[in-house]
């Protein structure tokens, strides 16, 4: 039996592969929505009224920082038509595989964002850094689960 390729379960963010990923620079962590001008619709025919709004709110979505970085804006564009046209309830089945397959592209799935190495962050802003007991902050360096164990006290010591 042959196996598909990207089939299984997504990463779990918790494991010890994925803080392995995280230490060696594999993974991005994303802000929770993306700050700055939506870009000017890029196809030749013009944006509806409803092609204007999607459009709009997706380019608010952490995804679009990637997107921007890659110059994807056509693609994006056609996804925002396709969508519509899929929502209206016009379409067959190849145009719905189709938005679902350019969602997965867009890594609008969640799946595919975290197959593809990218988080979004679950605090709005960055945590300030405090100063603490040397223990404390020792503890903190150590992001891997074996590290964590390794962190931890002697029982019985008495010297803490």
């Amino acid at each position: 039996m042959q196996r598909r390729s990207g089939a299984g379960p997504a990463p779990d963010p918790g494991s010890l592969r994925e803080v392995q990923r995280q230490e060696a620079g594999l993974v991005r962590t994303l802000p929770k929505s993306r700050t700055g001008r939506v870009p000017a619709w890029p196809l030749t025919t013009k944006a509806t009224t409803d092609e204007k709004e999607l459009w709009a709110k997706l380019w608010k979505l952490p995804q679009a920082i990637v997107w921007e970085e890659q110059h994807v804006e056509r693609a994006v564009a056609r996804y925002v038509r396709m969508s519509l046209l899929v929502e209206s309830g016009d379409a067959n089945a190849a145009k719905v595989k189709s938005v679902l397959d350019q969602e997965r592209t867009l890594l609008l799935e969640l799946g595919s964002l975290m197959k593809a190495g990218f988080r979004i962050t679950t605090n709005p802003t960055p945590a300030a850094t405090v100063s603490s007991t040397k223990a404390a902050a020792a503890k903190r360096q150590v992001p891997s689960s074996r590290g964590r164990l390794r962190a931890l006290p002697n029982v019985g010591d008495d010297s803490t």
